[in-house]
């Protein structure tokens, strides 16, 4: 049976690397909203990406119904930064009756800071279409980004200290 892996961090937490290691393991089919909403951005300015997300998301959830009823497994990289959304998205694979596993990286606060500066050095040399983070897009983080308890998750993350 083909399993939703779906996996909760806030920006630049390593949340791509974790889902390319999990898909180094096993086929899946890996969905980011961030890769969509980049992909898109020429046409869709960065100012409407908040409107842009739930569409994404809704797409996305379509898609990896279509990739499960085929059997394979599907992780969504979306970040899951609050608790409603993980709440609602719970209740939905629950009655859909939809097999899947929460993922949560826990990264420190050092770490992180060393991931957004390497992040942001790496989308300024061009090596990345990744959102660059400056200050406002990191408080915004900071301030929407709700840690999940360890009832909610499944696997708990720590990413070792390098």
């Amino acid at each position: 049976m083909a399993t939703l892996h779906l996996i909760c961090g806030t920006i630049s937490s390593g949340k791509t690397t974790y889902a390319r290691r999990m898909m180094a393991q096993k086929p899946a089919l890996l969905l980011s909203v961030d890769e969509v909403t980049l992909a898109l951005s020429s046409v869709i300015p960065p100012e409407n990406h908040d409107l842009t997300t739930p569409l994404v998301k809704t797409w996305l959830m379509e898609k990896a119904k279509e990739a499960l009823a085929a059997d394979l497994d599907v992780i969504f990289d979306w970040g899951f930064w609050k608790k409603t959304d993980r709440e609602e998205m719970e209740s939905t694979l629950t009655s859909e009756k939809i097999n899947h596993v929460w993922h949560y990286i826990d990264i420190s606060e050092s770490r992180w800071n060393a991931q957004i500066a390497q992040r942001n050095a790496a989308v300024q040399r061009g090596e990345t279409s990744a959102y660059f983070v400056d200050e406002g897009l990191k408080a915004k983080c900071v301030s929407w980004f709700e840690p999940p308890c360890r009832e909610e998750i499944d696997v708990w993350y720590v990413p070792d200290e390098e």
